[in-house]
């Protein structure tokens, strides 16, 4: 039997619990990755930092679309939390060191730092969208085999 692959997501991948769509990421491949999850093939694991982005996404898009905060934000965190889909962890000192080497050469985004570096220091891949980021990481010498998006990783999950 093969292990279960450990993903970690980018804030982008929590937007649809609020109701908010993200352009490339269709219901398909969000069924997709819950299957996934509940063959057991691959483990979702989440960041606590990433609220930080999170929290702001979700009123701008709220915002924008006219949609009333309080009803969603319940039913999302309760998805989120409670229903054990997700293991919410937080950085460790390894990767607070790597996240502060990014930012020193040039990677403005804490987050994206905190979630590259804990991906590298547990293992996991890096589920995230963010070409930004992956041109950061390429140009600077880093490793991108751990950083993917969701339609690669769900090509990843057929061919195990």
């Amino acid at each position: 039997m093969s292990s279960m692959t450990r993903v970690l997501l980018d804030s982008t991948y929590l937007l649809p619990s609020f109701g908010i769509e993200v352009e490339g990421l269709t219901e398909r491949h969000i069924a997709q990755l819950r299957e996934a999850v509940l063959s057991r093939k691959v483990k979702l694991y989440c960041l606590l930092v990433a609220w930080v982005e999170v929290i702001g996404k979700v009123c701008r898009e709220a915002k924008r679309a006219g949609i009333i905060v309080d009803e969603v934000v319940e039913a999302a965190l309760k998805s989120l939390f409670e229903s054990k889909f997700y293991t919410w962890i937080s950085p460790n000192l390894e990767a607070i060191r790597l996240a502060f080497k990014l930012r020193m050469l040039g990677h403005r985004d804490n987050v994206d730092n905190l979630l590259y570096a804990t991906s590298v220091v547990h293992d996991m891949i890096l589920l995230t969208m963010d070409q930004e980021l992956k041109i950061f990481l390429a140009n600077h010498g880093y490793s991108l085999s751990n950083v993917m998006d969701h339609v690669q990783l769900i090509e990843k999950i057929h061919n195990i």
